[in-house]
């Protein structure tokens, strides 16, 4: 499947109309026939020729049309895929336009200036299910299922994150948001919420450590405690947790960070602080939780320091 060149994509589809239901009616008249194809849509063609639902007779042409309403409010955005289907539309047998179908909830017009919400998804995937197609519907309901769990977890990781975490909930979920635009605030705010130096960290330790996947595909607030603790000395943040009453939770905290990408980069540096009983507890904490990865992180760690040693 060819990628998506996003080189000048959004200056030239400023020039473009803007999406409107006067314009997805017009892309309608005429038509007495509409084919589903399977992927998505790439330079207005679509991607397949796997044909998986025909849509033929006024009715249900008529219908399915009706329910494609958009949502005119939520426009202005680009999914960076092209899509999960390709929506093409004839007319006498000529191929008048092809639409593509993204996620069960959205759609993409090349002579439109983005991608639009659906008014109508829901329905709109009901309806395809009656007729047989019923990948769109199981697709989105997967979503939806997702999208409840993640934020179940999100919810249950502000929990025990500093209070604060939750007042810049919205920054540290944004992918596109420079971190050194909130950052100093948040630890100002941080440093309001828990003066005591050691008991700040440990807390940022313990909400680093809450996670599902330790070093890939998890959600982007994660990092907002790590992000946090660079700010410190590594040496401060070692002896605190030698200090600290060592538990599991403080344990997959700094097991996470000191096997981190980015502090793997400086690691080295830092050899001498990190004692063997922190190799020791680590080793037990991704032992006990079958952390693979961690676990050859930490035995990557023990030889790189005996080295050093010898």
């Amino acid at each position: 499947m060819p990628g998506l060149d996003l080189t000048n994509l959004f200056e030239e589809r400023a020039k473009l109309p803007k999406p409107t239901n006067e314009n997805l009616r017009k892309l309608f008249e005429g038509i007495d026939r509409i084919l589903i194809k399977d992927d998505g849509v790439y330079e207005e063609k679509a991607i397949s020729d796997k044909v998986i639902l025909e849509i033929t007779g006024p009715g249900l042409v008529n219908r399915f049309s009706d329910l494609l309403e958009i949502d005119e409010s939520l426009t202005g955005f680009y999914c960076l895929c092209l899509g999960s289907y390709a929506i093409e539309l004839f007319a006498n047998g000529q191929l008048r336009a092809t639409i593509g179908f993204h996620h069960g909830r959205s759609i993409r017009y090349d002579k439109w200036n983005s991608d639009v919400a659906l008014m109508q998804n829901e329905n709109l995937l009901s309806f395809l299910a009656q007729l047989g197609l019923t990948g769109p519907q199981e697709e989105y309901q997967e979503d939806q299922r997702r999208a409840e769990a993640s934020n179940i977890a999100q919810s249950e990781w502000l929990a025990i994150a500093p209070k604060c975490f939750t007042k810049f909930q919205e920054e540290i979920q944004d992918i596109n948001l420079n971190t050194v635009d909130y950052l100093g605030e948040l630890i100002a705010e941080l440093d309001k919420e828990i003066p005591e130096k050691d008991k700040r960290v440990i807390a940022l330790l313990q909400t680093y450590g809450k996670t599902s996947n330790f070093w890939t595909a998890y959600p982007i607030y994660e990092e907002a405690p790590a992000n946090v603790l660079n700010t410190y000395n590594p040496r401060d943040i070692l002896d605190i947790y030698e200090r600290s009453d060592r538990n599991y939770k403080t344990r997959r905290g700094l097991g996470r960070y000191i096997c981190s990408f980015n502090f793997r980069k400086i690691r080295k540096k830092y050899l001498k602080d990190i004692s063997d009983d922190v190799i020791n507890d680590l080793e037990k904490c991704f032992t006990a939780i079958g952390e693979e990865k961690g676990i050859y992180e930490i035995n990557r760690l023990r030889k790189d320091k005996n080295k050093k040693n010898s």
